[in-house]
C-alpha cells in the first residue's frame, strides 16, 4: 500500500469521541479533515513544502529522486500522463510513491507495479457515466480532478459528488491559495479529501492552515440514532399479590 493511500485511509477514519466529560486523546485533536499535496519543482521546493506542513509532494518524472530525498519522508508522485512500464520501473527505483497518470495515454502494463500507487487524471468533471464508471475497477489510491473554480457553486459540488459516487474513489480537487476552510469543507463533503495547491511557501502554508481549520463532518439528523430506552418488563411492573397458603 502506498503512502498517500495510508494517509487517505487515516483521514477516512472517523474518530470516536469519549463519552462524558473525560480528556480528548491528542490522535483526535491532530486528526486533519483533508491532506494538502503540494506540487513542486525541485529538492529546494520540497523542502519548503515539506516545512510548510504539505502531507504529500507531487513533482515531474525526471526530478523526482531530488524531490523524495528532499521530502522528509513524505509520498511523493510523480506526474507522466503518458506513463509507459519502464517510467513505472524508473520512478520505483527513484522512490516515487505514486503515479498521475491519464488513462487514456498511459499504457496497461505501466500499473501492474504494485510497488507503486496510482492516481487518475480526469480531464473532464462533467465525464458521462460510462467514462466514470471505467475508472471504478482500477486499484485507485484517488482521482485528480481538472481544474475548478475558487468557489464552488451547488452545481459544481454536485457534478463532484457524481464523481465520487460512480468511481468510489476519493477525489482530489486544485486550489489556490485563496481557499479557506469553508470551501475545502464544501469540496470535502463532496468526496474530494485531498487539496492540491501549486504555488510559493506561503500559498502552502496558506492551504495548511485553511485544511488544519476545516470541522469533522455535520451529522445529518436522519443518520442519528434514536435512543431506545428497554421497558421493564410486565413481572418487574406489576406486584404479586398473592400470598402463598
Amino acid at each position: 500500500m502506498s503512502k498517500l493511500r495510508e494517509r487517505i485511509r487515516s483521514t477516512r477514519e472517523r474518530r470516536s469521541v469519549p463519552f462524558g466529560f473525560g480528556p480528548r486523546s491528542r490522535a483526535a485533536e491532530a486528526h486533519r479533515e483533508v491532506l494538502v499535496l503540494a506540487e513542486v519543482d525541485g529538492a529546494d521546493a520540497a523542502a519548503a513544502a515539506a516545512g510548510a506542513g504539505a502531507d504529500a509532494l507531487l513533482t515531474r518524472a525526471e526530478g523526482v529522486a531530488a524531490v523524495v530525498e528532499a521530502a522528509d519522508g513524505r509520498a511523493v508522485g510523480a506526474r507522466v500522463e503518458a506513463a509507459t512500464s519502464g517510467d513505472a520501473d524508473a520512478l520505483i527505483e527513484a522512490g516515487a510513491d505514486f503515479l498521475v497518470f491519464d488513462d487514456a495515454q498511459t499504457e496497461a502494463a505501466a500499473l501492474l507495479r504494485p510497488e507503486l500507487g496510482h492516481v487518475a487524471l480526469l480531464t473532464d468533471a462533467a465525464a458521462a457515466e460510462e467514462e466514470l464508471r471505467l475508472l471504478a475497477p482500477l486499484d485507485l489510491d484517488a482521482i485528480l480532478l481538472p481544474t475548478t473554480r475558487a468557489a464552488a457553486t451547488v452545481r459544481d459540488q454536485l457534478l463532484t459528488r457524481r464523481i465520487a459516487e460512480l468511481t468510489r474513489k476519493p477525489l482530489i480537487v486544485p486550489v489556490d491559495a485563496s481557499a479557506d476552510a469553508t470551501q475545502l469543507e464544501v469540496w470535502r463533503d463532496a468526496g474530494a479529501l485531498i487539496a492540491l495547491v501549486a504555488g510559493d511557501t506561503a500559498a502552502i502554508e496558506a492551504v495548511v492552515a485553511a485544511a488544519v481549520a476545516v470541522p469533522a463532518p455535520r451529522e445529518r439528523r436522519e443518520d442519528r440514532p434514536n435512543a431506545l430506552v428497554p421497558s421493564p418488563t410486565a413481572g418487574m411492573l406489576e406486584e404479586d399479590d398473592d400470598e402463598p397458603l
